[in-house]
């Protein structure tokens, strides 16, 4: 079959210019609403927030702190976003991008799936795509990585119609150049992730479709020049104006967050190990392309189908990229939802192929089984609307839990009506055979539930109370006194949710960047435990004010094992006196804030109280700080790390 479509006529101009305004408009909905930022989107905010309070366009910071973790591309767009609205960063700042991108995407995968089976099934795939989970839920969070799928799709596209669709000429070439560059862009949205998310297909497609050929082309070589051209030179401005030159201590630095991470030597990733990790991004699959799940399998298998109204190459490297990146990511030991998305868009495009069957009005059709199902999603959206409805009163209501289920009972009831009216004109226009209206109407019933859930249902119920609650008073007890600020450390990780919600501001116990130093570059659990417990041992014992942000967990931690730690180190435990801790949310997302010296104002008790549990340090302690002081040129008194 050609690998040529058919020339653009008015009909698919207008679907497209259809799909991408309903999809604009639903990306853009009340971006100012809906779920309270979370900590993956306010690692992104708080980060651009304090790059533009700085003027700093090279070095990210966060909480004062030097974020060297991730390239700058997300935060240019946001403060970019900032500018032109004429305001500081925001949530609407901080959303704007994932809303250009979720347009993006959709566009790219309509073009892509046109080139491989056709203007019905680019059609379907679109609109799929647009009323997905995927697309439905991440464009409203200000994480970078629905910005890194989106250039990471139309690298990968471009890669193919310039190989496999376009004949030798000028044509291919800028296809092949539009892919580096694309590459190159997606480099600065999220580096390293393009050398797997766009590498790993590529090199697949190379070997498995034999396009060895391609090689030979030269524009290969002005192609790699438009991929380093974006990331090189803040790279080598970073290192070179912000870190005097340190390519060593980079590098560590880098290697630790994505190979370590990738590999499970990173500490905070070990717990991804256990068996059914292996099965999390299958799953994941099915809850993206929701509700469309029931046709995914189907849908897949179509790449392994022949079908001459299909491109045959085309259905093969979707499916060399789905399979490719799943293996990828399914070996690498830190697994996280977004971590997937870039894997998702062969799914979607085979979707639209199966879906544009599944409700084409010509295919043979079983009127009392269509009328079964109609009834069947009557029912089971009413019954499944009431079961939901009874677990969420009974698991997660609460004076200290998620939300309130008073506040909750309008927005869900609203969901379950429109659910249950939209779902069953849907089925009963495609009983009737009336499918592309049925598939319409499923496709604007899932927009209309968007739009109602997302201003009414997840603000209570994505409400993030706990880290609001601790927010509001550290903001309440800073704006009393901004001398505190000065005062107070971060144990372990930064809650990126509290320190955007309070925007205040308050480095680690230790410097990220000095602590993996201390570690000689390989991070250690245990190791990085026992250095921040004794530094904070030497400033509670210090004269001067001394306060700690920390989770419950590591509140607790720090009680339980700090005592013995002081008597190795041959102090006195210090006395430790609670400030203020989270009043509402779930007790395993509880912050508290402690010092050295009383609060205030009357000193609290922790609620509830504490329980005391297996300690996690190693019986022979000393010697690893010992082995770090012997190999280190940091400065210890007492052990302790100056």
């Amino acid at each position: 079959m050609s690998t040529r479509p058919a020339a653009v006529d008015r009909s698919s101009t207008a679907w497209l210019i259809a799909l991408i305004g309903w999809t604009l408009l639903v990306s853009l909905h009340d971006l100012s609403g809906g779920a309270v930022f979370e900590g993956t989107d306010c690692w992104v905010a708080q980060t651009a927030r304090e790059m533009q309070e700085r003027g700093e366009w090279v070095m990210p910071y966060f909480s004062g702190e030097e974020r060297l973790q991730k390239s700058p591309g997300p935060y240019w767009a946001v403060m970019g976003v900032s500018f032109l609205r004429g305001v500081p960063v925001d949530e609407v700042a901080a959303r704007i991008p994932n809303s250009l991108a979720a347009v993006g995407l959709v566009g790219v995968i309509f073009w892509m799936t046109r080139r491989i089976a056709g203007d019905r099934a680019a059609i379907f795939a679109g609109f799929a795509t647009a009323s997905s989970a995927m697309i439905l839920y991440w464009t409203g969070r200000g994480a970078a990585d629905l910005g890194m799928t989106f250039f990471s799709t139309l690298a990968l596209a471009a890669l193919w119609v310039g190989l496999a669709a376009e004949g030798p000429g000028w044509k291919r070439n800028i296809f092949i150049l539009l892919a580096y560059l694309a590459a190159g862009l997606c480099m600065l949205y999220k580096m390293p992730m393009p050398l797997a998310t766009v590498g790993i297909p590529a090199i697949c497609s190379l070997v498995f479709q034999k396009r060895w050929q391609a090689l030979k082309n030269p524009w290969h070589l002005v192609g790699l020049v438009l991929f380093v051209l974006p990331l090189a030179p803040w790279v080598y401005a970073v290192v070179e104006w912000r870190m005097d030159g340190n390519w060593a201590l980079a590098w560590a630095k880098w290697r630790v967050e994505y190979i370590d991470r990738m590999t499970g030597e990173l500490p905070n990733v070990e717990a991804n190990k256990q068996w059914f990790f292996y099965a999390f991004y299958v799953g994941l699959a099915f809850v993206f392309t929701l509700p469309y799940m029931m046709s995914l399998p189907a849908a897949f298998t179509r790449a392994f189908k022949h079908d001459p109204s299909v491109n045959s190459d085309g259905r093969k490297f979707m499916a060399i990229w789905f399979i490719s990146l799943l293996i990828f990511f399914t070996i690498s030991t830190g697994k996280e939802a977004r971590y997937f998305l870039p894997a998702m868009p062969p799914l979607f495009v085979l979707l639209g192929i199966e879906l544009s069957w599944f409700f084409d009005p010509n295919r043979p059709s079983n009127r009392k089984g269509a009328w079964v199902l109609a009834a069947l999603v009557a029912i089971l959206v009413s019954v499944g609307g009431v079961i939901g409805a009874m677990k969420f009163a009974e698991d997660f209501t609460g004076p200290r839990d998620t939300f309130e289920w008073s506040d909750l009972r309008i927005p869900y009831i609203g969901l379950c009506v429109f659910a249950g009216v939209g779902g069953t004109l849907a089925a009963v226009c495609f009983a009737r055979d009336q499918r592309n209206r049925s598939f319409a109407v499923l496709v604007a019933t899932i927009w209309l539930c968007w739009f109602w859930g997302w201003s009414t249902f997840m603000p209570v119920f994505r409400a993030q109370r706990g880290d609001i609650s601790f927010s509001t008073q550290l903001r309440e007890l800073v704006g009393r006194n901004p001398a505190y600020e000065q005062h107070m450390y971060q144990v372990a990780q930064q809650n990126p949710t509290i320190t955007w919600h309070s925007d205040v501001r308050f480095p680690r116990v230790i410097d990220q960047l000095k602590l993996l130093e201390l570690q000689d570059y390989h991070r250690n659990y245990e190791t990085e435990v026992r250095l921040v417990a004794t530094k904070m041992i030497e400033k509670l014992r210090g004269d001067n004010l001394a306060l700690f942000v920390a989770t419950r967990e590591h509140y607790q931690l720090f009680l339980q094992e700090a005592p013995g730690l002081a008597t190795e180190l041959g102090v006195d435990m210090p006395t430790t006196h609670l400030w203020i801790q989270s009043r509402l949310g779930p007790e395993r997302h509880q912050t508290v804030l402690f010092g050295n010296q009383s609060p205030p104002f009357a000193e609290p008790e922790i609620d509830p109280p504490l329980v005391m549990y297996r300690p996690i340090l190693s019986e022979a302690p000393m010697q690893l700080v010992n082995a770090i002081e012997s190999r280190s040129a940091t400065s210890f008194s007492m052990g302790v790390v100056e």
